[in-house]
């Protein structure tokens, strides 16, 4: 698959803009502030979801704007797909799909079609935050290969929400609690399912490539744990038993206590062993960046396709035999790889491989 045209209308700093690049891998350099990241945030747009920045979709249009528009074209062999997406905050304000010019009922059709992974500066962050980063991030990997996780983590989400309100407000109506638990079981069960079935595949099959360095993920979750010896409807049952008795306390503590919104996981180095927690920054990035390949081949093996790769920065904190690892892995991939960076000298390797692209104040120029 490549990406052989992009259109931005009144997009974030983008007034009306057309890039065509001719190669799978860009180099997009530029000052801070120039709109490089918000190139990768409208590619990540094509893909369901809210993008690499979750942002709200009035915060996506030009300053003075009502509406904005992302439309690419990719080329697999001799077949071409165009997707576009965009929204109009003066009419319904909702975000729409076009697949091949007619609109698009379920995202999921597009998931099937086109999907991005992402790395971005923020993130180096994940292991110093909270567990609630760490689950998204491997969300987002999850509803990349089963687009249904969204569907089964919104519906969790808002059984636990109402279990809560409930508790507080109203904690004797048993039928009530008894239907909301029964709710949380069947999707926190699905959730964790497919989280499990996500780590383990990338564990058995790392990240194909003598150069980079491979991760290990180890999910930390009470459900998880369960499905690894019982069958999913007996942890169904054994997780209803658990909210049913743990009523009292969580009406105190004003949270549900065991649920797939509890779950954590943890990176290991795959030859070392050694955690993240415990590594340094720059050995972070590595096991991140080991993490997105890994995952990519994943969704290349699982549908002849892989994703496309949008890598915000990243050769931040890496010393240069990995910088050098990570171009030599990604020149191998053949698949739409953008990379940002202030300066295009770190990614001289890649010089006969990529295109390089100079980005300032929204414009797009061959550098």
């Amino acid at each position: 698959m490549r990406l052989t045209r992009l259109a931005l209308t009144d997009f974030r700093n983008y007034r009306h803009s057309v890039w065509k690049p001719e190669t799978n891998i860009s180099v997009l350099t530029g000052q801070n502030g120039s709109g490089k990241t918000n190139l990768l945030e409208a590619v990540s747009l094509l893909a369901p979801g809210r993008g690499l920045r979750g942002a709200p979709l009035q915060a996506l249009c030009r300053t003075h704007a009502d509406h904005w528009g992302v439309a690419a074209t990719f080329s697999h062999g001799i077949d071409q797909t165009v997707l576009g997406t965009g929204a109009n905050l003066s009419e319904n304000g909702r975000r729409s799909f076009q697949l091949d010019g007619s609109s698009v009922r379920s995202q999921a059709e597009i998931a099937q079609i086109f999907s991005c992974v992402w790395l971005t500066p923020q993130m180096d962050r994940i292991f110093l935050e909270g567990a609630g980063g760490r689950r998204r991030f491997l969300d987002r990997l999850v509803m990349a290969l089963s687009p249904d996780h969204a569907r089964q983590m919104t519906a969790h989400e808002r059984s636990v929400s109402s279990r809560n309100r409930l508790l507080s407000e109203r904690p004797d109506e048993g039928l009530w609690l008894t239907s909301l638990e029964d709710s949380i079981a069947r999707h926190a069960v699905a959730a964790s399912a497919a989280r499990l079935a996500l780590v383990e595949s990338m564990n058995t099959h790392p990240f194909d490539s003598s150069d980079f360095p491979k991760s290990r993920l180890h999910l930390d979750c009470a459900i998880t744990q369960q499905l690894m010896i019982s069958p999913a409807l007996q942890v169904e049952d054994w997780l209803r038993a658990k909210l049913r008795d743990s009523r009292r306390d969580d009406r105190l503590k004003g949270s549900t206590s065991l649920g797939a919104h509890k779950a954590d996981f943890l990176l290991f180095d795959h030859t070392t062993g050694r955690s993240a927690e415990l590594s340094s920054s720059g050995q972070q990035k590595a096991m991140l960046l080991g993490v997105v390949l890994c995952h990519a081949a994943l969704i290349e093996k699982s549908r002849g396709i892989a994703p496309a790769l949008l890598l915000d920065e990243p050769l931040l904190h890496l010393d240069e035999p990995r910088r050098d690892a990570l171009l030599s892995s990604l020149s191998k991939l053949k698949t739409p790889v953008l990379l940002t960076g202030t300066d295009p000298d770190p990614f001289s390797s890649l010089i006969e491989k990529a295109g390089f692209f100079s980005v300032q104040d929204g414009h797009i120029q061959p550098a």
